[in-house]
């Protein structure tokens, strides 16, 4: 795999389609054609949108003391804390500085379920209220952090829920928008990404991971080359770095700011009996601070996911019949800033 200039860059083609349409219901062709030729497509003219001032709030956050950012970590960052997969997590550096840093935001402001109401613990952790910082420790940006970022959550929960839908109806698959009724573990991360170093990665990343941390001309990544799970919605703003895949080659992906750029993932793949196919990608460490903002849509957590929109046995079912057992894996796999191994048990 040979990384290629921008100034031959196929992806700076990508489809960038209009949010009224989406909504309306006329860009059905298009979305697919975009995910079967690029795998990925961008969003714009998005209403209400405010990529600046969710950049700005997450400056203000994430500047903040790392007293004050921890007193709304995860229980794995302040053990005083009972929230397991909404608020603040890191990791370190090997001097001990955060060079990965994360806040997590759900849907749900209050639980309505006791422990005895669900199937498992992780069902119940699928529904943990959000975390959100006192507006004194986020002066003078406190009052419009919850605002700003409510309102970037359920501008992209709307928008994931009509691609379902139009995912669903170009396939002539109505089950598939079934399969997200409820969307439990669905995830909005506010993340920042801070200049790091090789040695740094090597403490992340252990020698058995399996991961290279390294492109192929010799600069450091802060995201491995992976795929994601379902429907990713993703905001880089105006930051570089995000690069793709696309014909066995990798490219950069054009920042567009005010857009959403919106992927599938692994699980939507074998759904959609490979029509739908994964966009792989990862980060190069820009060598400055990198802020982005991944939504990952999910099915709810007892959606059948063992059979494709023809019938087959998916390659997932093959070790869980239902959505939330194996996001369960995922995400101890995946979210290591904010999870113990087993703290969705």
């Amino acid at each position: 795999m040979v990384f290629k200039d921008t100034s031959e860059n196929p992806l700076l083609y990508a489809p960038k389609l209009d949010y009224t349409k989406i909504m309306n219901g006329g860009a059905r062709e298009e979305i697919l054609r975009a995910m079967q030729d690029y795998s990925f497509f961008y969003i714009v003219n998005i209403p209400h949108f405010d990529p600046l001032g969710e950049v700005a709030v997450m400056e203000t956050f994430f500047n903040q003391p790392q007293g004050v950012k921890e007193k709304y970590g995860s229980v794995k960052h302040n053990p005083r804390n009972s929230n397991v997969l909404r608020g603040y997590g890191c990791t370190k550096s090997s001097e001990g500085q955060p060079i990965e840093e994360v806040f997590s935001i759900g849907q749900y402001e209050k639980r309505d379920i006791k422990l005895d109401d669900v199937s498992c613990r992780a069902e119940y952790i699928a529904r943990e209220p959000n975390v959100w910082p006192e507006d004194a420790d986020l002066k003078p940006d406190g009052e419009s952090f919850q605002a700003v970022l409510r309102n970037g959550f359920n501008i992209r929960m709307k928008l994931a829920r009509k691609l379902v839908a139009e995912i669903a109806a170009g396939l002539d698959y109505p089950q598939f928008v079934d399969l997200f009724k409820e969307a439990e573990f669905s995830s909005f991360y506010l993340k920042k990404y801070t200049k790091r170093e090789e040695k740094d990665n090597k403490v992340i990343y252990k020698s058995d991971s399996g991961y290279a941390m390294k492109a192929e001309d010799g600069r450091d990544l802060s995201i491995p080359s992976h795929v994601d799970t379902t429907v990713t919605l993703l905001a880089t703003y105006s930051n570089g770095g995000l690069q793709a895949l696309y014909k066995d080659k990798w490219y950069d992906v054009p920042s567009v700011m005010g857009s959403l750029l919106v992927m599938s993932g692994q699980l939507i793949e074998e759904l959609s009996d490979g029509k739908l196919p994964p966009l792989r990608h990862r980060v190069i460490d820009i060598k400055t601070d990198r802020y982005s903002t991944p939504f990952f849509f999910n099915p709810s957590f007892h959606a059948d996911i063992s059979k494709s929109l023809s019938g087959v046995e998916t390659e997932t079912g093959k070790s869980h019949k239902t959505f939330g057992p194996w996001q369960v894996i995922q995400l101890h796999r995946d979210e290591p800033l904010l999870l113990h191994p087993h703290s969705l048990n």
